[in-house]
């Protein structure tokens, strides 16, 4: 696509193409939408004092009333792989590591990944590995919607727990440790801050906001994790499916926070393969089309 030039050059595709570079740089909803307002600022201005005769369409991202967060791109959550000796010591390194790579794969919330557990006990999400299929079975006391039920397992996290041998599939799934090597505490409380700590120490904002003239920093959380798991999940199965691997009560749900991002995604690429990898432009395609059948014809 190139660097624009000139304010002529200041399409709708290449707003759209700014704006996916953006977020592949990971940048917050909020950060994108701040670039986007002040460049339809100056094309406004540009519009009145006649150097552009057509106002680019700019579309603000926007961001869901009380959400905070974003889902982390793969680069992001290698980043925060990478930085986990920094964040919990070189002891517990292996164990958060295998928890992260949980999160990625499974999609639970952050206290469901703590009751997670290979055996029974009061209030544990149980492992099934035996079936034809992996499940997790929650327990209507372990689940957000008080509701007994069965989780099919993702594939990818399914080959994740296979990792682990059978003589070692008892207790706790996720056996985290402190910095001193010990068990930690299985309390959001305390893992929780933990995983806060490795997206700071990986440096992956999530969200940002001005709060008494500072900027304040949101760094990669573990409900961020789930967040990336939807959003991976919201391109490969319908909003159905997706609501269950969720579990959330309400597809609105689902589709206020993954399958309408999702559809944001898609127009992204439709741009991008349009004008923002090769410079391509729609009226140069149709010219293209044009000359293919013209040779077409000719045979």
């Amino acid at each position: 696509m190139g660097n624009p030039q000139c304010l002529a050059d200041a399409t709708t595709g290449r707003m759209t193409a700014f704006a996916t570079k953006l977020r592949e740089q990971g940048r917050s909803t909020a950060t994108v939408a701040r670039h986007l307002r002040h460049l339809q600022v100056i094309f406004r201005w540009a519009k009145r004092q006649g150097y552009l005769q057509t106002v680019p369409t700019v579309e603000i991202p926007k961001q869901q009333k009380g959400m905070r967060g974003r889902p982390i791109t793969l680069e992001e959550f290698e980043r925060m792989i990478v930085s986990v000796p920094k964040a919990v010591g070189e002891l517990a390194a292996d164990s958060f590591r295998f928890y992260l790579q949980g999160l990625w794969t499974s999609g639970l919330r952050l206290e469901e990944s703590l009751a997670l557990r290979w055996d029974e006990a009061p209030g544990a999400i149980v492992v099934e590995l035996g079936g034809r299929r992996p499940m997790l079975r929650i327990p209507a006391e372990a689940e957000k919607g008080g509701t007994h039920r069965l989780l099919p397992i993702t594939p990818e996290f399914a080959e994740l727990l296979a990792t682990i041998p059978e003589d070692e599939r008892s207790g706790r799934v996720f056996k985290l440790l402190t910095k001193a090597g010990q068990l930690a505490k299985p309390s959001r409380h305390s893992i929780g801050p933990r995983v806060g700590a490795i997206g700071r120490a990986a440096g992956v904002v999530t969200d940002q906001r001005e709060k008494k003239g500072e900027i304040v920093k949101e760094f990669a959380s573990a409900h961020d994790l789930r967040r990336a798991f939807g959003f991976r999940w919201s391109r490969r199965v319908m909003p159905t499916i997706l609501r269950e691997l969720m579990r959330h009560a309400d597809i609105t749900t689902t589709m206020r926070y993954y399958v309408g991002v999702n559809a944001e995604a898609t127009a992204d690429e439709l741009w991008a393969a349009v004008e923002g990898k090769t410079g391509t432009t729609l009226g140069t395609i149709e010219a293209a089309e044009e000359k293919q059948d013209s040779k077409t014809s000719s045979f």
